[in-house]
C-alpha cells in the first residue's frame, strides 16, 4: 500500500529573484528602483568662509535636488546605474535637508571630506522615512564639499527600503566642472560623479560583487 507524501516544490530562480541583495540588483537592470535624491544632512562645507549657511540650508540643498530632476538628461542617474524600471520620490530628502543645522555646516578641517564610516550610513538609513516604499532605493549621501580643493564626496547607497538596510555603498569624489552660484557649482561636481559611475564605477561594482 502506497503512502501519500507531501512534497514542497521550491523554485530557486523565483526565490532568488525576490531576494533583495546587492548582487541581484547589479545582475539585473529590470528590477524596480526608487531614486530617493541627495541627502545633505551630514554634509560639511569646508573652507568656504564667505558662504551663507542659512541660505544654503533653506534653499540651495533642495535647489540642487530639484535641478537634477528638471534636467534628467544632464544628470542621468538612470543611465549611469543601468536602470530600465526607474521611479523617483525625493520628498523625504527635501524635508530632511530643511532640518540641517546651519551652525554645524561650515568647517575648516580638510579631513571632513572623509569623516563618515559605515555605522554613520547605517544610522542615517535607519532614521530615514521611506513613506511605505519597499524594494530597492538609491540614495546619495553627501559627506563633504571642499571649496579649496574643489571636490565633493558622495556615498552612492543601495538600500532595502522595507528593512531600512544598506545593501551596498561606495564613496565617490567629484570635481567641479563648471557652473556659477552655489547650486550650479556643486551640481557640476555631482554630475562628475554620475559620469564616473557611468564610465567606470558601475563595472567595477559588478566585478567586486562577482556579477558577470
Amino acid at each position: 500500500m502506497w503512502k501519500r507524501t507531501a512534497v514542497l516544490l521550491v523554485f530557486p530562480a523565483l526565490v532568488h529573484s525576490q531576494s533583495l541583495t546587492a548582487f541581484n540588483f547589479f545582475q539585473s537592470d529590470t528590477v524596480s528602483t526608487l531614486y530617493l535624491g541627495i541627502d545633505f544632512t551630514k554634509a560639511r562645507l569646508i573652507n568656504d568662509p564667505t558662504s551663507k549657511p542659512d541660505i544654503i540650508q533653506q534653499r540651495q540643498f533642495n535647489g540642487i535636488n530639484d535641478l537634477m530632476l528638471k534636467e534628467p538628461k544632464k544628470y542621468d542617474f538612470k543611465e549611469a546605474l543601468r536602470r530600465t524600471n526607474w521611479k523617483v520620490d525625493i520628498s523625504e530628502v527635501e524635508k530632511r535637508n530643511l532640518l540641517v543645522d546651519a551652525r554645524q555646516l561650515q568647517s575648516t578641517n580638510d579631513s571632513d571630506l572623509h569623516w563618515m564610516r559605515k555605522p554613520d550610513l547605517d544610522s542615517l538609513v535607519r532614521d530615514f522615512n521611506f513613506t511605505g516604499h519597499t524594494g530597492y532605493g538609491i540614495l546619495l549621501i553627501v559627506e563633504g564639499m571642499s571649496k579649496s580643493q574643489k571636490i565633493i564626496t558622495v556615498w552612492y547607497t543601495l538600500i532595502d527600503m522595507e528593512n531600512k538596510k544598506v545593501l551596498f555603498s561606495s564613496l565617490l569624489s567629484g570635481g567641479i566642472i563648471g557652473g556659477f552660484g552655489f547650486r550650479n557649482y556643486w551640481a557640476s561636481a555631482i554630475k562628475s560623479t554620475i559620469m564616473y559611475v557611468n564610465n567606470t564605477s558601475y563595472a567595477q561594482w559588478q566585478k567586486k560583487l562577482g556579477v558577470k
